[in-house]
């Protein structure tokens, strides 16, 4: 059966939009559900430099309890399981259980000049991701690191002194994981390091909509069955992703001169920053195999795949709130949260918030001062009380079309056309 969408992740977006998670949730869901379809069937090869870049991601959904961090990880990963895929178990306790999944996943295929190639690919979609976080395991650490990319030739010894293959592995990780959660498993140092920089991390601050009633429609019925029936022709493909011309000259103006330069303002990401054009490149297979078979990327595909990063990155830092080296700086993560989430508020219902982490008044205020300073309240006091506004700052992309090459800009321009 051929396919039925002109866009997997369109469509997608389109079938989730009645749902209550933030939609950069089922961005990267979907997007990590294409990922697990391709597998390490397919990459892209960027010559002797950089070798070959395969479509794996390493995504954590960063968000408050009851964000809906995992909803959105179901939806993608159920029409996941309707594939022949390896899918890792949501929380795997130690390296050895890692390696035992990777081992246990190998497979083969025909690439297109009809050899037959071995691959052990594995997603895991965890909704404890902490465990893979901690950097109290240091030897989890290391491994996560060198399997983001998929080495072609590598082996491991265990404890019995045995030597494993792990060669030809391939891993895509999607976790969830509450801001507090994240600055516990993570020490000051381990922020900035080789594994921290292979993370997409996707913040949200919380349902988008309240749903009572989420029944599908007729519409959305279908919308699921050409989704599942397409993420199988996906799943299908194998060999080479090719770099078209016009993708190369947009790619190289942008490598040259501005890469490294318009990623996340945070000395917190400064190895995240150097690994953009990785990132960048992963993301444009994907939305390449999200459109087509034929598994050509195009400048359209490097436009749509950046501004999916740039609007990403504008929420990154919020991850790490809490990191800093002050005693006090989870309460202020929380507190920044707080406000983040309230368009307008008092001080009564501020302190009613917060009496049980500042020792005294005076601590509160302080917050409150230093949110002022930072630009990111307004006071309006009066004789009796004291009400804040929320000041939500945008940060500028250089492209003011940025939004209208996105996913949610193409669906909503495909809901006006059919209400016509």
């Amino acid at each position: 059966m051929s396919r039925q969408l002109s866009d997997w992740m369109e469509y997608y977006m389109k079938y989730t939009q009645r749902t209550e998670p933030p939609e950069l949730y089922h961005l990267w869901s979907g997007l990590t559900a294409i990922s697990s379809a391709l597998r390490r069937k397919c990459y892209c090869n960027w010559g002797a430099l950089r070798g070959f870049v395969y479509p794996n991601l390493f995504v954590s959904l960063v968000g408050p309890p009851g964000g809906r961090k995992g909803t959105a990880m179901k939806i993608a990963k159920s029409i996941v399981q309707t594939l022949n895929v390896p899918i890792g178990a949501d929380s795997l306790g130690s390296t050895q259980a890692l390696y035992k999944e990777i081992m246990d996943s190998e497979d083969s295929y025909v690439d297109p000049q009809g050899l037959t190639k071995k691959h052990k690919s594995v997603s895991i979609w965890s909704e404890e991701f902490q465990v893979f976080l901690s950097d109290r395991d240091q030897m989890l650490i290391s491994s996560l690191t060198d399997l983001f990319d998929c080495s072609d030739s590598w082996t491991y010894k265990t404890l019995t002194r045995k030597s494993e293959d792990l060669s030809n592995c391939w891993l895509t990780i999607i976790g969830a994981i509450t801001p507090s959660l994240l600055q516990a498993k993570l020490s000051q140092d381990a922020v900035g390091g080789g594994l921290i920089s292979r993370i997409i991390f996707v913040v949200g601050n919380g349902p988008k909509q309240r749903t009572a009633l989420q029944f599908l429609t007729e519409e959305e019925e279908e919308i699921i069955r050409n989704l599942e029936n397409d993420l199988q022709e996906i799943a299908n493909l194998s060999g080479p992703f090719i770099l078209s011309k016009e993708f190369l000259k947009v790619y190289v103006r942008w490598y040259e001169q501005d890469y490294d330069i318009s990623g996340v303002i945070s000395d917190k990401f400064l190895g995240y920053n150097h690994r953009r054009p990785l990132h960048l490149n992963k993301i444009c297979m994907l939305i390449s195999a999200a459109e087509s078979n034929d598994m050509i990327i195009t400048d359209k595909h490097f436009e749509k795949a950046l501004a999916i990063l740039q609007i990403t990155e504008q929420e990154m830092p919020n991850a790490f709130y809490g990191l800093g080296l002050s005693s006090q700086a989870n309460v202020y993560a929380k507190f920044l949260t707080f406000i983040d989430s309230h368009e307008y508020f008092d001080w009564t219902e501020l302190t009613r918030n917060f009496h049980l982490d500042v020792d005294n008044i005076p601590q509160l205020r302080g917050y409150v001062e230093m949110a002022e300073q930072s630009g990111l309240i307004k006071a309006e006091c009066s004789a009796t009380s004291s009400r804040y506004t929320t000041i939500k700052t945008k940060v500028e992309i250089d492209r003011s079309d940025y939004l209208d090459e996105t996913v949610f800009r193409l669906m909503d321009r495909n809901l006006l056309k059919q209400s016509k």
